[in-house]
């Protein structure tokens, strides 16, 4: 069967609610995504106040071969390629402690799918970040936009604003629909301008050609076709509906391909790549008999046993159970899953709906099959997998997986990174100023007890006070830093007090990043400087923590003067 992909893109024209559940107290946390169930009411919605008769819902909106997916958010910051579809970033992601992220936002990105699937050694190797030498943690960025034809990738987490409002009397109360006094509430909400991503699938069916569903649909949704083909959609409701709230701008086009099919390569690409690759990289007995193949949850999956009992991984046995296998055919080499609650509100019924276990959006599954499988039926029932999904509530987005992902493809780092404009790009090697002051007051730095914690701080403030003047919020950034720095040296804080050379820390830091006198330097260049001595300091003390004789110099010398 064919399928038609309508690629969504939406512009918030208004703050988007979609509130998740309750954070603390006053607080609603947001979904991280307009989930596929939020998406395909505000379309039935719009199906109804067109005229159309509420019996043809189920064949629209109920029926497994037309899928509505989530709507994800695209970063507000930095230029953004076009049509990349959003997707999770894979449960298998590694990254530095500090500075996580593929570069140019962080410090790169380990993927130990490969190597969690290796036999195990008696050798124990620690994985540390190249750059700075922390240890690396699970990457915590949830959506990532990647094109392995250019090589461009970016990981990031969502826009969220926290906007806090009155509370409003309940329905049936003497308050109802009145202000209520002192009861504030606060929502975390996608700004007015975010542009979310999201594709519908729509499989042939009773004959019908899936492009002419797909375009039927459109229209029966109220969609118009422009000049240039692409179809449009003014208003889409979704979440939490008011002036202020809700509102969405829609753009869709039908592609006959999968939506990261350009940027992830064919599925025949992809599955040749494997085998080629993974029987020398695994080095595993027998490895050329076998056909490897990787499963990745692209949203959340919902899958159940024989006695209605919900999966909390993709196991070997589910597998050739729907790939019309013989068991024992099917391998489980490594997981990296973890399970998930799925509930929402029935708007309608004004009730909570039934909570469902699922398997996370991310989660990964290498899978091993003896050679003596059919490869084209193999391929083929893995293809579909990918163009119909699996499991249980596929109309609602779940249960869409990619298949042999290039992003695994690797032992060392990923070779993904930001493309950024020559003016935001990092220039290799750290500045002058930095190096000679590491060089001069290598011993001083050491003994400076100043820690993580005060280095994550000064950090954290010189980055806010950097959004804030490109915002026009601030104009005096380089005052400012300034006076945050005199303060910790006038509260004798820990580490800021210890002396280099013939001044205090902080103060010797000011006079370094250039903010003594009344002529500063570029505040590009400050906080570039800054970045750079937050960077060597992390490097010195891990170093030292690790070996007391850590020596930085041989570290200035592999990353360079800029």
């Amino acid at each position: 069967m064919a399928t038609c992909w309508v690629i969504l893109k939406a512009v918030a024209k208004t703050g988007i609610a979609v509130p998740r559940r309750f954070e603390a107290g006053n607080l609603y946390e947001s979904h991280l995504e307009i989930p596929g169930s939020t998406v395909r009411g505000a379309f039935v919605a719009i199906f109804l106040q067109q005229g159309n008769n509420s019996a043809s819902i189920p064949q629209w909106f109920e029926n497994p071969a037309i899928r509505f997916s989530p709507l994800r958010p695209v970063p507000m910051e930095g230029e953004v390629p076009e049509g990349l579809a959003v997707l999770p970033v894979p449960r298998s992601a590694r990254s530095c402690k500090y500075e996580a992220g593929l570069p140019e936002g962080g410090h790169g990105v380990y993927d130990l799918l490969l190597k969690v699937a290796q036999p195990l050694s008696k050798e124990h190797e620690e994985l540390v970040c190249p750059e700075c030498h922390a240890p690396i943690e699970p990457l915590d960025t949830p959506w990532l936009l990647a094109n392995f034809a250019t090589m461009y990738g970016r990981d990031y987490k969502p826009d969220f604003r926290l906007a806090t409002h009155v509370g409003i009397g309940a329905i049936g109360t003497e308050e109802m629909n009145l202000a209520r006094e002192r009861r504030l509430f606060s929502l975390q909400c996608f700004p007015a301008g975010t542009e979310f991503r999201g594709w519908i699938a729509v499989r042939d069916e009773n004959g019908e050609k899936a492009r002419e569903r797909a375009e039927a649909l459109l229209k029966a949704v109220g969609f118009e076709r422009n000049t240039s083909g692409q179809w449009q959609l003014e208003n889409l409701r979704v979440g939490r509906r008011s002036s202020t709230y809700g509102a969405l701008k829609v753009t869709a086009w039908l592609k006959d391909e999968t939506p990261w099919q350009e940027s992830h390569r064919p599925f025949e690409t992809r599955w040749k790549a494997y085998q080629e690759q993974l029987p020398e990289k695994l080095s595993m007995e027998k490895a050329q008999e076998n056909f490897f193949f990787s499963v990745t949850l692209v949203t959340e999956t919902i899958l159940l046993d024989d006695f209605l009992r919900p999966y909390r991984v993709l196991t070997s046995r589910e597998v050739e159970r729907r790939l019309g296998l013989e068991e024992g055919t099917v391998r489980s080499l490594v997981s990296f899953a973890r399970p998930c609650l799925v509930s929402g509100w029935n708007t309608a019924h004004r009730l909570p709906k039934e909570r469902d276990m699922a398997i996370a959006a991310g989660s990964v599954f290498l899978f091993s099959v003896p050679r003596s499988v059919d490869e084209e039926k193999l391929k083929g029932a893995l293809k579909r997998w990918e163009e119909e999904g699996i499991g249980w509530r596929r109309s609602e987005g779940f249960g869409q997986v990619l298949i042999c992902d290039p992003w695994h493809l690797t032992q060392s780092m990923v070779s993904l990174r930001w493309q950024k404009s020559h003016e935001e790009a990092k220039v290799k090697g750290l500045d002058e100023k930095v190096v000679s002051f590491l060089q001069r007051h290598e011993g001083e730095l050491k003994r400076s007890g100043l820690s993580s914690s005060q280095l994550n701080y000064l950090q954290s403030y010189a980055n806010i006070l950097d959004r804030l003047y490109r915002l026009k919020g601030i104009s005096d950034p380089m005052k400012r830093l300034k006076e945050y720095l005199e303060r910790q040296d006038e509260r004798r804080l820990g580490g800021w007090t210890h002396r280099v050379g013939d001044k205090t820390l902080a103060k010797a830091l000011i006079e370094m990043l250039g903010l003594e006198g009344d002529k500063w330097d570029e505040w590009d260049d400050v906080v570039k400087r800054l970045n750079d001595f937050v960077l060597a300091m992390r490097v010195l003390l891990e170093g030292s923590k690790k070996d007391e004789w850590f020596n930085i110099q041989e570290w200035l010398e592999e990353v360079g003067v800029r």
